[in-house]
C-alpha cells in the first residue's frame, strides 16, 4: 500500500475495540442482571451523544488543525472507559460510561475523515470508500474472533483483550500516522470529495446549521426545488433502512441470548455477518466501473428483509437449526448492508454535489443519529413489553417502506448510467 495511505493500519485495532464493544456491551448488561430495555438505552445513549460530539470535536479539530493529536487522544481516553466497565459491574454506570465512550471515541472521527479525504472523486468513490471498509471489518473481526472461546466467567478477560488491542491502536497510530504540512492547508480547502466523505462514515465536519433553530425553516424553503425533493425523498429512504436497521439490532443479542445460545454462538453469527459485509466490499472494489446503484440500492433491501425473517419468522414455523437459521439470516444482512452503505452515500454524494453540501450533510448526520436513537429505544421498549417478533416485525416493515419509497424517486435520484 502506498505510503499516503499507510495510516489505514490503524483502523484495525481501532475496529476490535470498537467491534469488540459492540458486542460484549450487550452480553455484559444482560450478565449483570440488566434487560433488553437497558440494551435499548445503552445504544441510544451511545447514539445521541454521537450527535453532538461530532458537532464539537469537528469543529475544534478544524480550529487546531492537529489530525494525530485528536486519533491519539481517542485511544487513550479509551483506556479509562474500559477498566470502568471491569471495575464496576453495575448496569446504570455501564449504560452512562457506554454514552461516555461515544463522546471519547468521536474525538477520532474528525481527523480519521480528514485522512480519508485523499482526492478520489467519480468512479474512484465507492472504491476508495470500500478499501477503507475492509480495513474496518478486519479489525472488527480481530476484535471478535476472542469471542469465539468466551463464556460467562470470561467477560473480564475478554475486556482486557480489547484493552490490548486499544494499547496496539496507539502504538501504530503513534508510528503510521503523520500530519503533515501539505494535509494541514488541504484541510482547509475541503474539496466535495471530502464533504462527502462525512457522509460516507457519519461523522466529521457535521455544519452549525445542525444546531440551527432555523433549521426546520430552512428544510421547508428548499422543498420548492424539485431537486431538493428528490434528495429528502433519498434522505427518507436512508433514514428508514437505519430505522429499522436499530430496531432490529439493538435487541438481536438479547433475543439470541433468551433463545439459550452461547457467547460463543452470537460472536460466531456476528462474524459471518462482517465476512458477508468484506465480501460486498470486495466486489465493489474489482468492480466498480460495472456497479448500478439504483439496482444495488434495491437488492440491498430486499436482502435486508430477508435476511431478518429468516432470523425469527422460520423459527415459528419449525422446530431446530434455530442456530444455522440465524447464521445464514444474519450472513444475508451483512451482504445487505455493505451495498446499503455504500450505494446510498455515493447516490446521496452524487445528489448534492452541485448544491448547498453542507446543509444536506448536516440533515443527513441529523436523521441518521435520530432515527438511531428512535430505533433503539423503541427496540428496547417494544421488545420488553410486547416481544421480539413485534419488534421485529416493525423493523422490517421500515425496511420495506425505504424500498417503497426509494422505488417511487428512482427515476430522478438516480443516474442513468452504472458508476
Amino acid at each position: 500500500m502506498a505510503r499516503s495511505t499507510s495510516w489505514m493500519y490503524s483502523i484495525i485495532p481501532i475496529s476490535a475495540v470498537s467491534g469488540g464493544l459492540g458486542i460484549i456491551l450487550p452480553l455484559y448488561i444482560l450478565e449483570l442482571g440488566g434487560t433488553v430495555f437497558n440494551v435499548g438505552v445503552a445504544v441510544a445513549l451511545f447514539e445521541l451523544v454521537s450527535i453532538p460530539a461530532s458537532i464539537f470535536w469537528g469543529d475544534l479539530t478544524d480550529r487546531l488543525t492537529r489530525t494525530k493529536v485528536f486519533i491519539i487522544f481517542s485511544i487513550l481516553g479509551t483506556i479509562p472507559i474500559l477498566l470502568i466497565f471491569y471495575l464496576v459491574a453495575f448496569v446504570p454506570v455501564v449504560e452512562s460510561v457506554y454514552g461516555l465512550y461515544a463522546f471519547i471515541a468521536t474525538a477520532s472521527s474528525p481527523a480519521i475523515n480528514i485522512l480519508i479525504m485523499s482526492g478520489r472523486v467519480g468512479r474512484a468513490l465507492p472504491k476508495h470508500f470500500s478499501r477503507y471498509s475492509v480495513f474496518s471489518i478486519m479489525g472488527s473481526f480481530a476484535g471478535m474472533l476472542p469471542g469465539l472461546f468466551l463464556n460467562q466467567d470470561l467477560i473480564g478477560v475478554y475486556l482486557l483483550i480489547i484493552m490490548s488491542f486499544n494499547i496496539i491502536a496507539l502504538i501504530v497510530a503513534i508510528f503510521l500516522i503523520k500530519t503533515t504540512h501539505r494535509e494541514q492547508v488541504r484541510r482547509k480547502n475541503i474539496t466535495a470529495v471530502g464533504e462527502s466523505f462525512a457522509v460516507l462514515n457519519q461523522l466529521s465536519h457535521t455544519p452549525f446549521i445542525l444546531t440551527s433553530t432555523r433549521l426546520l425553516e430552512r428544510i421547508r424553503r428548499r422543498l420548492s426545488d424539485e431537486r431538493v425533493r428528490n434528495i429528502y425523498a433519498l434522505l427518507a429512504t436512508i433514514a428508514l433502512f437505519n430505522l429499522g436497521m436499530y430496531l432490529f439490532n439493538s435487541s438481536y443479542i438479547p433475543y439470541l441470548r433468551g433463545q439459550s445460545l452461547s457467547y460463543s454462538d452470537i460472536f460466531l453469527i456476528n462474524i459471518i455477518n462482517s465476512a458477508a459485509q468484506l465480501l460486498v466490499y470486495g466486489v465493489f472494489i474489482a468492480l466498480v466501473r460495472k456497479i448500478n446503484l439504483g439496482r444495488y440500492y434495491k437488492a440491498a433491501t430486499v436482502f435486508r428483509t430477508i435476511g431478518y425473517a429468516m432470523t425469527f419468522v422460520p423459527f415459528l414455523l419449525i422446530d431446530g437449526g434455530f442456530l444455522y437459521l440465524n447464521i445464514a439470516g444474519y450472513a444475508i444482512t451483512g451482504l445487505a448492508y455493505a451495498m446499503w452503505n455504500v450505494t446510498s452515500s455515493v447516490l446521496l454524494y452524487t445528489q448534492i454535489r452541485k448544491l448547498g453540501k453542507g446543509h444536506y450533510i448536516g440533515v443527513w448526520v441529523a436523521l441518521l443519529g435520530f432515527s438511531a436513537v428512535i430505533g433503539s429505544l423503541f427496540s428496547g421498549i417494544m421488545s420488553s413489553y410486547v416481544g421480539y417478533n413485534a419488534t421485529f416485525s416493525l423493523s422490517i416493515l421500515a425496511i420495506i417502506g425505504s424500498l417503497i419509497v426509494f422505488a417511487r424517486y428512482e427515476g430522478a435520484i438516480v443516474s442513468k448510467k452504472p458508476i
